[in-house]
């Protein structure tokens, strides 16, 4: 009688799609009998329906190339939230030193709409464009430096963006509503130039700087002149 040799493999995989998870084991067996293997059986479980690939339900060899092909079915499932900005939208890592409290801030209280995370980072879509916060530690706050700029000492390093008129009153109500502290006020600066535009600073609950401004002329954006303060 020949001897016949069972192979056995097993392995988890694991996909998520938003809060939900399903794990699959697969048992890949190899029976080897007259120098011949032949994969016989695929079983995939937890709320999915077991399927033998390994011999096809019309008969005939199973190949790796079938298997393959079912394996490459098993997609990671999504959902998408917000369009990328026209053009080149623009990516920003931000450290910061708590991630559910970033995602209060940025998901609540900016209405930034949440995309990949980890138990690390997160994604946001600010206005299309990517921001990503990266948990670097509880005691990270940014460090400020401060420059004049039209009569304000503006704190250094910022970011934000060029928003419309509309949007930026839109904005400074929500923030006023939500109780944000400013480091400077919705104003007018630059008034009657070239550069005339709507500004405010605030922070983020890890200390960095965020301003948000909108031109009286958006044209003027890039508008080059010499500036006295």
């Amino acid at each position: 009688m020949n001897e016949n040799r069972l192979i056995f493999r097993r392995w988890d995989l694991y996909s998520t799609a938003s809060t939900t998870a399903t794990t699959i084991n697969k048992k890949l067996f190899s029976f080897r009998s007259h120098g011949v293997a032949r994969a016989i059986g695929f079983q995939a479980c937890s709320g999915m329906h077991s399927v033998l690939f390994g011999i096809p339900r019309g008969g005939g060899e199973a190949t790796s190339v079938d298997a393959n092909r079912q394996m490459s079915s098993i997609k990671t499932e999504y959902v998408k939230l917000s369009d990328p900005a026209p053009g080149s939208p623009f990516h920003l890592a931000l450290p910061v030193h708590d991630l559910d409290i970033a995602k209060e801030f940025y998901g609540n209280i900016m209405g930034c709409a949440e995309g990949r995370s980890s138990e690390k980072w997160q994604d946001y879509s600010l206005h299309g464009h990517q921001i990503v916060c990266h948990w670097v530690g509880n005691d990270y706050r940014c460090q400020d430096y401060f420059n004049p700029v039209d009569g304000d000492e503006v704190p250094v390093p910022h970011f934000g963006l060029a928003l419309t008129v509309d949007e930026f009153h839109a904005l400074a109500d929500r923030l006023k509503k939500a109780g944000i502290q400013f480091i400077i006020e919705p104003h007018l600066r630059f008034k009657d130039q070239p550069g005339e535009q709507w500004t405010m600073f605030f922070k983020d609950p890890s200390g960095n700087n965020l301003e948000f401004k909108a031109m009286t002329n958006i044209d003027n954006l890039f508008a080059k002149y010499n500036v006295v303060d």
